[in-house]
């Protein structure tokens, strides 16, 4: 009989936050609509009006730091998008 098999070995998935700035709500769905469209696994996901009257989203991402960089220059692609920062999360 085998013993049951342990992936302690295995790395976890990197996971960042993102920061993301938009003018308005409207652009909000048009991010979420570009991540779920390529299949990005977020585990996290906010957002908050901001003092200047634009948008604020912040979402939790998992991916190794190249897919990272892609995700943050095709969001930066977008007309809407006004920033991009991407934080390690650990």
């Amino acid at each position: 009989m085998l013993a049951p098999a342990t992936y302690a070995h295995l790395p976890a998935h990197p996971t960042a936050k993102l920061r993301i700035s938009v003018p308005e709500a409207v652009d909000l769905q048009r991010v979420l609509t570009v991540l779920t469209g390529r299949n990005h696994a977020f585990t996290r996901f906010a957002a908050e009006e901001s003092d200047d009257g634009g948008w604020s989203l912040t979402l939790d991402l998992t991916g190794d730091t190249d897919q990272l960089e892609l995700v943050r220059r095709r969001l930066l692609r977008l007309p809407c998008v006004l920033d991009v920062s991407v934080t390690s999360g650990g």
